[in-house]
């Protein structure tokens, strides 16, 4: 019986232990590390990210609370002082932060009180970090009466001056926090907020640091951070608060706020001011360093081994074991005849052909041209030639054809080309080596996607999965997930059983990309407006990608001017950007027809499989700015279908130029 548990199910890190979080934890790479946690750094930072791109588990990884098991035999100086940081991490859900925005008390009042509330929390941690610290580090001496004596300086409150030791203060803490708990939830029935705030919003959290230098010298050089987890969770006011905390933590503490890529909705400050990116604070963005990562194939291996086990089981080698082994692949050799009958392609099924001599004939007829010529044509670029060569050489056709050039001579000097890299590849240097290396991959999909006994278009091997996951540690877990469940339904072992087929596979990746597109990211109405406008989007694509006339090489991208979006477009194509659906590529497009860059976004190949297209970035299709609002304005649809139709027409029926497409010249630059 194979064991069905599991190891790729979705658990969020907020879930497991601290030591899950270090027995579960790969590393990205100390480059990267550093460049988003740079806890040394006098300066505060918000790490925005999709869902799944490590947030949760980056910030307790390096939190004292998960640092201090991976080296228990130390004292807890020494440990602080190897790390060269104290790190404490809370979640902001653990706030219930909707408690604090309740009606009939002035909003100010409640801001404030949750202001408190949140240093409470904060310092507790820390104060539970430094009590194990002390009783870890017998031969050092912890002045605790100039530590409560220099933080009672900003407080001022009496029951700080009756603590005798940091276990006192913690107990003090505590209880004001109970205290707020129980006027808070009174609140909610009175509807009047009895409660007096113990010190001013600042006065807690911020001064600890120099409290923690006067009991130990040895915290001196040692950065105080406070993380904050899921800060979308925050309102708008709540978050002034953390902005004043940042503000006025410089020199004291430093925050590392982590969110989704719509976290933030203010700079503001409680006092008014702006905080600004590059003074105040700095800003990470995951998913650009995540996609850039090209390291993330070394670690998603690593990542899956971990989740397997290996390394950790007994009698299970990490080194011995490689992921790739668990996946059947396709095979590209040979012009991928050897993965036509694993993937259901019929080499007898070739509508294409057909339809290319038909629509040759048609406009040999409109020119009365020689029609006879026409077979001849179609037989010097089909006959003798591998069938994806037959694809490709035909593509080639019919973007080289134009009525000043001889079809007949062009055709053959295609197939002296084809004929000639047949006998030379995969070594060969070429123009249609290039060509090859191109479009092979839509060329196979349309073979696939033509063949009525085809599986569709396949999806398979581990590189294909990690180039899906796009540097997203959750998207390998949601695709190899559904590979392992199917497998184990089928009764097949995922580690030790055959390689899972590639139909298997495919299967999966279509269910990934539903549950990422319908359930993984359905957030109300604004991601509903996202999602239909990716799905125009994603026609768009479609239709180009299984054209006659390709008009770009794996069609996963587009390209635009910032300027022709109108204010709906503007605000549906940030939507699908803060749900991930879409990934913004810095460099963008240099305009053909002018200084300026466009804007590139790429669809996220999580996708892909839902609408049958690549995984991987190559060119990007240039819109036009009816083309690209009918896109992305959800009141342009009907505009959006008549351009789509035009579109469709002019890339397959490359012989001709449609009364449409004459009269809409610019949809491409």
């Amino acid at each position: 019986m194979v064991d069905k548990a599991n190891p790729f199910s979705l658990v969020r890190a907020s879930d497991i232990t601290d030591a899950q979080i270090n027995s579960l934890w790969v590393e990205l790479g100390a480059a990267i590390i550093n460049a988003v946690m740079e806890p040394t750094s006098p300066i505060s930072k918000y790490i925005l990210g999709g869902k799944g791109t490590g947030k949760t588990h980056l910030l307790r990884y390096h939190s004292y609370q998960v640092a201090r098991l991976r080296r228990p035999n130390l004292s807890g100086v020494d440990s602080v002082k190897e790390m060269g940081y104290l790190a404490v991490f809370l979640r902001a859900t653990a706030l219930d932060s909707a408690r604090f925005e309740m009606p009939g008390e002035p909003p100010v009042k409640w801001q404030t009180l949750f202001g408190v509330y949140l240093e409470l929390k904060l310092t507790e941690l820390v104060l539970d970090a430094l009590s194990e610290i002390k009783k870890t580090s017998p031969d050092v001496f912890f002045d605790e009466i100039s530590f409560l004596r220099c933080l009672n300086e900003s407080v001022g409150n009496p029951g700080v001056t009756q603590c005798q030791s940091i276990e006192e203060l913690r107990a003090w803490i505590e209880g004001e926090r109970r205290s707020i708990d129980q006027a808070v939830n009174n609140a909610a029935f009175s509807g009047a907020l009895d409660i007096r705030a113990p010190f001013g919003v600042g006065a807690l959290c911020l001064p600890l640091k120099r409290a923690m230098c006067a009991l130990s010298d040895d915290f001196k050089d040692i950065p105080l951070i406070y993380m904050l987890d899921e800060i979308e969770n925050f309102s708008t006011s709540q978050q002034v608060v953390v902005n004043s905390l940042i503000r006025y933590g410089e020199g004291l503490a430093t925050f590392r706020v982590s969110g989704r890529l719509y976290a933030r909705r203010t700079t503001v400050t409680i006092g008014g001011e702006e905080n600004r990116e590059g003074s105040e604070f700095k800003t990470v963005r995951l998913d650009d360093m995540l996609t850039k990562n090209i390291k993330f194939g070394q670690f998603a291996r690593k990542f899956v081994q971990n989740r397997l086990g290996f390394g950790r089981r007994v009698g299970r080698n990490i080194g011995q074991f490689e992921p790739s082994n668990c996946l059947q692949e396709i095979d590209s050799s040979d012009f991928y005849e050897a993965s036509f009958s694993k993937v259901g392609i019929d080499p007898t099924d070739r509508v294409f052909i057909k339809n290319f001599e038909d629509m040759l004939k048609s406009y040999f007829i409109l020119q009365k041209w020689d029609i006879g010529l026409v077979s001849e044509i179609v037989d010097l670029l089909v006959s003798g030639h591998p069938l994806i060569l037959q694809k490709l050489n035909i593509l080639l056709f019919c973007k080289k054809f134009k009525a000043a050039v001889a079809p007949l001579e062009m055709a053959k000097e295609i197939s002296r080309q084809a004929k000639e890299f047949v006998l030379r590849a995969p070594r060969g240097k070429s123009g249609y080596a290039n060509a090859y290396g191109h479009y092979k991959l839509d060329l196979f999909a349309q073979l696939c996607r033509e063949s009525k006994k085809s599986l569709g278009v396949p999806y398979a091997g581990f590189d294909t999965f990690i180039g899906m996951a796009c540097g997203n540690p959750r998207n390998l877990l949601i695709s190899l997930g559904r590979i392992y469940e199917i497998s184990a339904f089928k009764e097949l072992d995922f580690v030790s059983g055959p390689p899972a087929d590639i139909a298997l596979q495919t299967t999966a990746a279509a269910e990934a990309a539903r549950f990422m597109f319908e359930r993984d990211t359905n957030y109300g109405a604004p991601s509903d407006v996202a999602r239909r406008a990716i799905e125009r989007l994603a026609s768009l694509l479609r239709t180009a990608r299984f054209a006659v006339k390709i008009p770009e090489v794996s069609p996963l991208t587009v390209s635009f001017s910032d300027e022709d979006l109108n204010s709906e477009s503007r605000k549906a194509l940030d939507l699908a950007l803060k749900y991930s659906f879409l990934f913004e590529v810095d460099e963008g497009r240099p305009d053909r027809n002018s200084d300026r860059v466009n804007r590139k976004v790429q669809l996220n190949p999580m996708l892909s499989p839902r609408w049958q297209l690549p995984i991987a970035r190559r060119g990007d299709i240039s819109l036009s700015s009816e083309l690209v609002n009918s896109i992305f304005d959800g009141e342009k649809v009907a505009e959006f279908e008549v351009l789509l139709r035009g579109l469709a027409n002019k890339w397959n029926n490359p012989f001709f130029q449609s009364n449409f497409s004459s009269q809409q010249k610019d949809l491409f630059s």
